[in-house]
């Protein structure tokens, strides 16, 4: 909202600048340019100002900023005014045939206004200072000389003040606008946490929860708390923001076999996508049921191309994997010796 109401600021100063120069001075100076001491100084006078109008005016209908050239065409601007106030005879200083006086100042708050208040002042009140000087070093008429600028000003300096307001106004509603977008995503992630903290509960609930309940009632299956207590360290992990959440799901799975005293290595090969949770969990069910139950060493590996995740684990010793055929994850198990074997592939399709 702030740079939009500073380009509105812009193109009213535009506005104003280009109705003064085509409908105020030109006019003037084509009905004295008989009268001027140099003619010639004049039209360079009005050349400049024309170009800069231009030139400032493809910027903002581009929305370019500038910069450098913003100087350039200020400096422009001085050398337009000082040609075609001393290209008047010095006694036609105060006439009408002197058409820049009342048109530089708004120059100043085409180039300078969008770009520092105190700039545009400073422009204003040197441009004012020095052609005070220049009428009274001639002999003309001070007195009107502070009349018309006093008229002058009467147009420039409300503009600006009113831009100050309005560029205050603009910051005041962007920042409440910023303010209630952090309330609204304050609450959006409250909400957001709520639901995942359900979903973690419904997740656990046919599972972890009757065990939890029996746990005092019957003998309990070590296997069957191991791997539930995976399982939560799983739910956990799905939530934690890291670059590849299928590795660190795995890291949390192998950390709690590691407390239990086995020897787990971890490697990945390839760079591969990111499945969905859903995905992610299918293909971390097998493999995490064994590292729960896996005694002495286990070893878990990851594949990877650019459509394919393969997950692996070999182990000694593990509680019986469920063999999956169809679907978008197909696990295959191999038992041999006492070692078990689990590989889960999933191939990417169009629709992920």
């Amino acid at each position: 909202m702030v740079e939009t109401t500073g380009r509105g600021i812009r193109l009213a100063a535009l506005l104003i600048t280009v109705a003064s120069l085509g409908g105020f001075a030109l006019p003037l100076l084509i009905a004295n340019l008989a009268t001027y001491r140099s003619p010639d100084q004049e039209l360079v006078a009005f050349g400049l100002l024309t170009a800069v109008t231009l030139i400032t005016g493809t910027a903002l209908a581009r929305n370019i900023e500038l910069k450098t050239t913003r100087w350039l065409l200020l400096a422009a601007t001085v050398v337009a005014s000082v040609l075609a106030v001393t290209g008047v005879h010095t006694e036609q200083v105060m006439s009408e045939s002197e058409w820049s006086y009342g048109l530089i100042g708004w120059f100043g708050l085409l180039l300078l206004l969008d770009k520092s208040t105190r700039g545009t002042f400073v422009f204003l009140g040197a441009h004012v200072a020095l052609s005070l000087t220049y009428v009274a070093a001639t002999g003309n008429d001070v007195a009107g000389f502070v009349v018309v600028t006093t008229v002058v000003l009467g147009y420039q300096v409300p503009f600006v003040v009113a831009t100050m307001i309005l560029r205050k106004l603009a910051a005041d509603v962007a920042a409440s606008a910023a303010r209630d977008e952090q309330v609204r995503t304050t609450e959006a992630i409250a909400d957001q946490l709520h639901a995942d903290r359900k979903a973690r509960y419904a997740a656990l609930a046919h599972t972890a929860v009757p065990l939890l309940e029996n746990l005092g009632k019957e003998p309990p299956e070590k296997a069957k708390y191991a791997v539930e207590a995976a399982r939560m360290r799983r739910l956990f992990a799905e939530h934690d923001d890291v670059p590849d959440p299928l590795v660190h799901e795995l890291r949390a799975c192998v950390e709690l076999a590691e407390r239990r005293g086995v020897v787990v290595s971890l490697d990945t090969c390839g760079d591969h996508p990111i499945p969905p949770v859903e995905i992610r969990r299918a293909l971390t069910n097998e493999a995490m049921r064994v590292l729960a139950t896996a005694e002495d060493s286990a070893r878990v590996t990851v594949l990877g191309t650019p459509d394919t995740v393969t997950v692996s684990v070999v182990a000694r010793k593990s509680v019986p994997v469920q063999r999956i055929e169809e679907g978008p994850v197909t696990v295959t198990c191999i038992e041999d010796g006492g070692r078990i074997w689990v590989e889960a592939v999933w191939r990417r399709q169009e629709s992920w």
